[in-house]
């Protein structure tokens, strides 16, 4: 039996899923209960054990006992979601569900930072300060709009009416951290400031065969955030300012050949000199919520800007700078109601996207070229819930939504080949996001839910120009979700166990078609992902903790012909979506007595089944396995220390690849990782 196999087998008999850490308070009688974990996946607050849909919480405590310090690293605990860059950290791939997007300036899947949208440029970020990590899985369209196609990542950051001040360090050769953060009252229960910064260096782990340099693959990133809120205590009106700064340096675009993966060996003399990528990343938003009887009105405006500097190598030799700067700014109205017997929510949506890209010349075919695509979208919205008695929901909802689309293109024929253009193009589109969904307590622990929602990638252009061909829009791609799914807590509130099954069928796939360097987006075919999702967290003792989650399914192309080719790819796997993930947890209090601490100790294991690159599956990562260790020590004043290893084995594998003639390149996933993570709370 395969070491994947083994680990999948494990995971099936410990009923794998993430619910994230208990919430304990002690009732009247002294006895041990749990409290109830409030959401705003809905766009409202709400008891997650009453929402009807296929919701993930983690907590930021658990967070940092998995070591989760990037968005990407949420992958370890969210079922059914991996994500890995595509050569950097700009291009990420993210996929829930198998529905996965070979366009990263289009994604599958939005994440949101406190109710602002991100750029797709800005999905691999680090987490700072965060109180907790929602995941939506399944088409969100009704309240997210675009991009909510598989799913939402909606993470929340901490805030405290209280003063509060904590300082951490990690002490390691891999990847040195210093990060700190709090809250200040500037005005007692009246105004508060709320703030974290972070800094990490990561020192490479690829090696250049050419040159006998080592550790080629460096980078240095950091981030800082301040939110000013006016919140009166007991008041009708809140109001949040925030504003935040990420600056990313990298020399991560390395492609290592099929032969070299598992020695981690780059060669310069090959592909080319080390690239060097370069983000900047700058976010401003203002929040508000006013409450009148059961009625809650909230706006939220937000800007933000990436900036990205990218100079690489494809071919020894060769040198490409292509630049990119993407900005947008989006502004959402919505008006919420709470009731015995209806509740829901409904406003109205606007955006702006301006995206630049350019291109240098390449002698003596083509000289160099800019892009602009601006994108707008406006939106109403609506979902409404009728509690038709004390235990059944029926949810209804729609979203309508207008999207425009423009391009203007430029590349100066500099060497009389006939390469050049010059075209500027427009294209709307119009679509409708529907909602049905059902939610019935069986008992006061076990709730049934069903689900038919719709989801939709915009139609538009290609961001990534090659030649005229990119004059011509893309559609938008639809797909229908059909999931229904059980929540339950069992064994005297000490398992927490939930399943979910789905079918997904999506229509008019924007797929990249051509020949590679001159890739361009139509829309080809039918696909569908089918499969079963598990969760669950058993507090076994007072000191054993399971928890994990896995994901079995299918995601093929059903009806899928290259109009480019005329290859037909009927059957094969839809890039980016492996079969199976799983992940498990076991966590044991070695002690609560040690040093007058808490020492606990974690071992966590990640699985993933065969991936494949592209659409005819001739490139891909066969099943592969990853697992962590640390001990980690609280005391109650706030010290706190974590010794760790991540990729124990230093498991070689590839995020992304692809197939040049009789070879393959790929970009590598992180090898070993140690450190010592100190951290103090004051």
């Amino acid at each position: 039996m395969s070491r994947l196999s083994k680990l999948v087998l494990m995971a099936s008999v410990c009923l794998p899923a993430w619910g994230g850490p208990p919430v304990l308070a002690q009732d009247g009688g002294g006895e041990t209960v749990l409290d109830a974990i409030t959401v705003t996946a809905g766009k409202r607050e709400q008891e997650l054990g009453k929402v009807d849909a296929s919701v993930t919480v983690v907590s930021g405590e658990e967070l940092a006992a998995r070591g989760i310090a990037t968005v990407e690293d949420l992958q370890k605990v969210f079922p059914g979601f991996s994500m890995g860059n595509r050569g950097n950290r700009v291009y990420a791939n993210v996929t829930v569900r198998g529905m996965s997007s070979p366009d990263y300036f289009n994604p599958t899947v939005q994440v949101y930072v406190d109710g602002v949208p991100q750029l797709p440029s800005a999905y691999s970020q680090m987490l700072a300060d965060v109180e907790r990590v929602e995941l939506l899985r399944g088409p969100q369209g009704t309240l997210y709009g675009a991009n909510a196609y598989g799913g939402v990542i909606n993470i929340v950051t901490k805030k405290r009416d209280a003063n509060r001040f904590y300082v951490e360090t990690n002490v390691s050769p891999d990847e040195p951290t210093v990060e700190v953060g709090g809250a200040a009252v500037l005005l007692p229960d009246t105004l508060y400031l709320d703030y974290a910064a972070k800094f990490e260096h990561f020192s490479g782990d690829i090696d250049d065969a050419a040159t006998g340099k080592d550790d080629v693959n460096t980078s240095n990133n950091g981030y800082g955030r301040a939110t000013l809120r006016y919140a009166p205590v007991g008041g009708d009106f809140d109001a949040a300012l925030s504003y935040s700064r990420e600056r990313l340096s990298s020399h991560e675009e390395l492609y290592s050949f099929d032969a070299d993966v598992d020695d981690r060996i780059y060669r310069s003399d090959l592909y080319g000199d080390i690239p060097l990528l370069e983000r900047d990343l700058t976010s401003v938003s203002g929040q508000w919520n006013y409450r009148f009887g059961d009625f809650t009105l909230s706006g939220i405006t937000s800007y933000q800007n990436s900036d990205v500097r990218r100079d690489f190598s494809a071919g020894a030799g060769s040198r490409y700078a292509w630049p990119q700067e993407d900005e947008t700014i989006s502004q959402e109205l919505r008006l919420a109601y709470e009731g015995e017997i209806v509740s829901g929510v409904g406003g109205v949506w606007y955006s702006h996207n301006d995206f630049m890209g350019w291109k240098s010349a390449i002698a003596p075919y083509y000289g160099a070229s800019t892009n602009n695509v601006v994108s707008d979208s406006v939106a109403a919205f609506g979902e409404l819930t009728w509690h038709a008695n004390d235990r059944l929901d029926l949810t209804g909802g729609l979203r309508a939504t207008y999207d425009r689309s423009s391009i203007d293109a430029y590349r100066a024929d500099s060497f009389g080949t006939g390469m050049g253009f010059d075209f500027e193009e427009k294209a709307d589109f119009t679509s409708l996001q529907p909602k049905f969904a059902a939610g019935y307590q069986l008992s006061p622990d076990m709730r049934l839910i069903g689900v038919i929602s719709r989801g939709y990638k915009p139609g538009g252009f290609n961001h990534s120009i090659s030649s005229t061909i990119d004059a011509a829009s893309y559609d938008a791609e639809t797909a229908w979700n059909f999931e229904a799914g059980v929540k339950s807590t069992l064994l005297d509130g000490d398992l927490d166990l939930s399943a979910t099954v789905y079918h997904i069928r999506s229509s008019d796939k924007q797929i990249y078609v051509g020949m590679i360097g001159q890739q361009f987006i139509r829309n080809a075919g039918v696909a569908v992902s089918t499969g079963i999702e598990l969760e669950a967290a058993w507090r076994a003792t007072d000191r054993l903790t399971l928890t994990g989650n896995a994901a079995f399914g299918r995601s093929e192309f059903t009806d899928f012909t290259d109009p480019y080719t005329g290859v037909s790819y009927d059957g094969n796997s839809v890039p980016y979506a492996p079969d199976v993930t799983a992940h498990v947890n076991i966590a044991y209090l070695v002690s609560g007595e040690w040093f007058d601490g808490r020492l606990t100790a974690n071992l966590g294991a990640n699985a993933y089944s065969q991936t494949y690159f592209d659409e005819a599956n001739s490139s891909g990562q066969d099943a592969y396995a990853t697992f962590d260790a640390s001990f980690d020590f609280a005391k109650d004043d706030g010290l706190s220390a974590r010794l760790y290893v991540q990729n124990i084995a230093d498991t070689p594998y590839k995020t992304s690849g692809y197939s040049n003639g009789t070879y393959e390149l790929g970009t590598l996933g992180k090898g070993r990782t140690l450190g010592l993570t100190l951290r103090k709370e004051f």
